[in-house]
């Protein structure tokens, strides 16, 4: 289980990174047209799917959602998460906006247990259980959320907010991004001063709020359709569809291997639902049902290819993990792939944990 210390910045942090950032015209173009920071983008241009998943999720496209829910959501997650680069990112546009860290602290310490604060504790909660999945949330959970007002359409928000960010948190963590230019950030005394300027751009980048999204008929289907399907109507089924048609589209990894990666994650969350749907992908690709189950029972088969056998135990450790361990074993399984095999192992298992997460959530939300 992924646990913080009380101070995440003095939390062990491999170095040096696995990935550097660097620059991609086309892809830079992409995320100025989408109004997307080219500045996430960047960091994972060795896998252009990837690069693209990481601009979209770290921009909240909400319908009903709060902002000061969805914001501080991601604080708690990725506090949860151990990932000092998005916890000291996501406090640092807090106090952009206009938070000082008082109050940042006081939030996210879970300080808020009576009057109009106490529904903040429970969605905060709520968006912590999304993350941990150890249990997720419960029926119990979702009915107190109800009884405090929160609609249907609001929780399913909120659980699309924490599971994209247990993917970003992942994918920043997994390459050991240095985080230490934003901890900084956060910690200057010049922020205030500055903080007038920065605001407008911040919640540009950051924000967006739509009207409703309804699916198109071809963006029902797919890999997870289910999934994608409970969330029509907000903005956050289009972004699942295109993140998952991206990811399954034809890369460096055969589809056998993505699918596989889905798979060990299901199984290791225990989500039925997930795991069928990666079974049926697995069928697709040519592995039969008897050879799916002994792949996931012992990680290891004569139907794995080399690569996967390599890659399956990384991907099982990625559920549930520390920091520093976690970057070690990725430096390890790095040296077995080429950077785009990389960039794509890292990317599939951060949005398998997502999805599966996401999923052990939405059935309770239909």
């Amino acid at each position: 289980m992924t646990t913080a210390p009380d101070r995440i910045d003095a939390i062990e942090w491999e170095r040096p990174p696995l990935v550097e950032r660097r620059g991609d015209a086309e892809l830079e173009r992409w995320a100025r047209a989408e109004g997307l920071p080219y500045r996430v983008v960047a960091c994972f241009t060795g896998s252009p799917w990837v690069a693209r998943a990481a601009g979209r999720l770290a921009r909240k496209d909400l319908r009903d959602l709060d902002w000061r829910v969805a914001d501080l959501a991601v604080v708690v997650v990725s506090r949860d998460n151990a990932c000092r680069n998005c916890y000291a990112g996501s406090r640092l546009f807090l106090r952009i906006a206009g938070l000082d860290n008082a109050e940042i602290d006081r939030l996210e310490g879970g300080l808020l247990l009576a009057g109009e604060d106490a529904a903040l504790g429970l969605a905060l909660d709520f968006a912590r259980r999304v993350s941990r999945a150890n249990p997720p949330p419960s029926d119990a959970d979702v009915k107190a959320l109800r009884e405090v007002g929160y609609s249907d359409a609001e929780l399913k928000e909120l659980a699309c907010v924490a599971a994209s960010f247990v993917m970003v948190n992942r994918l920043t963590t997994f390459v050991a991004l240095r985080p230490e230019g934003l901890e900084r950030a956060g910690r200057t005394r010049l922020l205030a001063l500055v903080r007038p300027f920065l605001r407008a751009r911040a919640l540009r980048l950051y924000h967006r709020r739509h009207g409703e999204v309804r699916l198109d008929a071809e963006e029902k289907e797919g890999p997870f359709a289910d999934i994608v399907c409970a969330l029509d109507g907000l903005p956050a089924g289009r972004k699942l569809r295109a993140i998952l048609d991206d990811a399954f589209a034809p890369t460096s990894l055969p589809q056998r291997t993505k699918a596989l990666v889905f798979a060990v994650v299901a199984r290791a969350l225990g989500c039925a639902r997930s795991e069928a749907e990666a079974f049926r992908l697995l069928d697709a690709a040519g592995i039969s049902p008897a050879q799916g189950e002994e792949i996931l029972a012992h990680l290891e088969s004569p139907a794995l290819e080399p690569l996967e056998a390599a890659i399956l135990p990384f991907v099982r450790e990625t559920v549930w993990y520390q920091p520093a361990p976690i970057q070690r074993r990725a430096r390890e399984v790095k040296a077995e792939l080429d950077d785009e095999q990389f960039m794509e192992l890292v990317g599939l298992s951060a949005l398998g944990n997502a999805v599966c997460r996401l999923c052990l959530v939405l059935g309770q939300l239909a």
